[in-house]
């Protein structure tokens, strides 16, 4: 499926995990805030472990310091984040999977299932990736 951004924000597209395909420096967090959104931020480019992921996780989202740094536990975030529509933007995720595979497309499934319960959860990856499990490209 193909959708844009506005629909998105408009709230006229399921939510789920979209590829962006669009230009890299839009600034989606800030349109979807002005929208009245909650926009977070995920930027592993630079993660060397999946330490490193779940500090990222931690810092970006302002998660307190007993956040669990596991599946588990993020899915357990996403639940509480999406108590409002919330977009999580994020870059890095093939870098990440150069880290680990196995663990990112864990991540990712956890992500689809978060936005497949939320009915206020869009995740946008900001990455160029030949992808057929995600929803869709914005």
């Amino acid at each position: 499926m193909t959708a844009t951004f506005t629909s998105v924000l408009a709230g006229l597209v399921s939510p789920g995990v979209y590829t962006w395909r669009g230009r890299r420096d839009r600034d989606l967090a800030a349109e979807a805030t002005a929208a009245g959104w909650q926009a977070l931020s995920l930027d592993t480019r630079g993660a060397a472990s999946f330490e490193d992921f779940y500090d990222e996780v931690a810092t970006s989202w302002a998660l307190p310091d007993w956040f669990g740094r596991n599946l588990d536990a993020l899915f357990d975030v996403l639940a509480d984040l999406t108590a409002q529509r919330t977009l999580i933007v994020w870059d890095g995720l093939r870098e990440l999977a150069d880290v680990d595979p196995v663990q990112t497309s864990a991540v990712v499934e956890v992500l689809r299932d978060a936005t497949g319960q939320a009915s206020t959860l869009v995740v946008v990856v900001r990455d160029d990736l030949d992808v057929s499990e995600f929803d869709g490209l914005l």
